[in-house]
């Protein structure tokens, strides 16, 4: 999956996603955050690739879940997209949230400067967990460190300009959706009246 980033130039501030799925659908993502140094969309993505997240926000776009915040803007989705995109996203809602957790730490030690994001990642885990956290907090490091080098190409962007980052990550299965059952089906297969 190809995701390109760009400032909104229609707004003051905020940003722009365009997602290229493997499935030849591609949307865009309107951010409205503008109290950051780089967009939130784009730290979920810099955190969520790092750590391997498969069933993040991001993960769940590439097997096919379309947000309230995403429109199709090009190629044909599936007949039972909505339904999927439906299944999946009930099937993920913890990653989802464990995502977010991992995003905002890794984000908030960027802009903080001084805080460590080890440190910081491992306070985030105990906000909805308890125990050792489900994921190594000294990759934050290297998760901090890249959203940095993103933010500085973020920063001097020429207008127009755009950082277009591969989703790099195994997309896990998708859910199963179960089909709609049509009518007549248990009459075929020796089921129901006759």
């Amino acid at each position: 999956m190809l995701v390109t980033f760009s400032p909104d130039e229609t707004r003051s501030g905020g940003s722009v996603a365009l997602i290229a799925r493997p499935d030849g659908v591609t949307l865009r993502l309107q951010s409205y955050d503008r109290k950051y140094s780089v967009p939130h969309d784009l730290a979920h993505f810099v955190a969520e690739r790092e750590f391997r997240m498969a069933q993040g926000f991001w993960g769940s776009v590439a097997s096919g879940v379309v947000f309230a915040s995403m429109r199709v803007v090009a190629g044909r989705p599936r007949h039972d997209a909505a339904r999927r995109s439906r299944a999946i996203l009930a099937a993920n809602q913890r990653h989802i949230m464990l995502a977010e957790v991992v995003a905002g730490a890794v984000h908030r030690a960027l802009d903080d400067g001084d805080q460590s994001a080890p440190a910081a990642l491992t306070a985030a885990w105990g906000t909805i967990g308890t125990g050792a956290p489900p994921f190594d907090p000294a990759r934050g490091a290297a998760a901090v460190g890249r959203l940095r080098e993103l933010r500085d190409q973020w920063q001097t962007l020429p207008p127009g300009g755009e950082l277009a980052l591969a989703w790099d990550v195994p997309v896990k299965p998708a859910a199963t959706v179960p089909q709609a059952r049509r009518r007549g089906d248990t009459a075929r297969r020796g089921g129901g009246r006759r």
